[in-house]
């Protein structure tokens, strides 16, 4: 997917004009890391957490945008577009349970009521680590369409091919060293412990060398 035009979303007259003329997916929900900023497409600097959304077009389906925005405006288009799967920010400095604590997510939403298996939670880490550490935007293909399976079902273990194809993405962006040291090599304060071992295993049994 080439780099997309981003959509102003400044207020809710805005808003509503968007949701009436695109279908939004929501792409990334995610706290920044220290240090990090984002340019909102509501005219501030986000510093904390962001929401990210494709915006693809009702009326043409290969015309697609993006929106960019902090917690007012996102919470804002979730409810104007009726998205009821929203996924709990995803915050490497905070504890969470297994199943996540909800936050920013509707009740109904499979990330918040169900346990992970211990698999696709490392995948979905693994995932959001390189969404964060990255900034990659927009996302899509593999790594997007496996991110949104890991949300619609996170009580399910991922296939191996699933691994393999993050695997590999994670090695494009890391240039060949772990993902885990690149995490390491920024010293970061108050960071949760983040194990891939399960992921590392699986791609040992398959003879895959691991770039988590």
């Amino acid at each position: 997917m080439p780099t997309l035009t981003h959509l102003n979303c400044r207020s809710t007259h805005v808003r509503i004009d968007i949701v009436s003329n695109y279908n939004l997916q929501l792409i990334a929900h995610a706290k920044l890391l220290p240090g990090q900023t984002k340019e909102s497409d509501a005219v501030d600097t986000i510093t904390d957490l962001y929401y990210e959304f494709l915006c693809t077009s009702k009326f043409n389906s290969s015309e697609q945008y993006l929106i960019t925005c902090g917690s007012g405006a996102g919470r804002e288009l979730i409810k104007l577009a009726n998205i009821t799967s929203v996924p709990p920010a995803f915050n490497p400095f905070i504890e969470e349970n297994n199943g996540g604590n909800g936050r920013g997510g509707a009740n109904n939403n499979p990330t918040s009521r169900s346990l992970w298996d211990p698999v696709a939670k490392e995948l979905y880490n693994a995932i959001m680590w390189l969404i964060c550490l990255y900034d990659i935007d927009p996302l899509n293909g593999p790594l997007l369409e496996i991110k949104a399976n890991l949300e619609n079902w996170p009580n399910s273990k991922p296939f191996p091919s699933k691994i393999k194809s993050i695997n590999t993405i994670v090695k494009k962006y890391t240039a060949d060293i772990k993902l885990t040291d690149k995490i390491n090599e920024h010293n970061f304060e108050n960071l949760r412990q983040f194990t891939f071992s399960n992921l590392n295993s699986i791609l040992e049994e398959n003879n895959v060398e691991s770039y988590f």
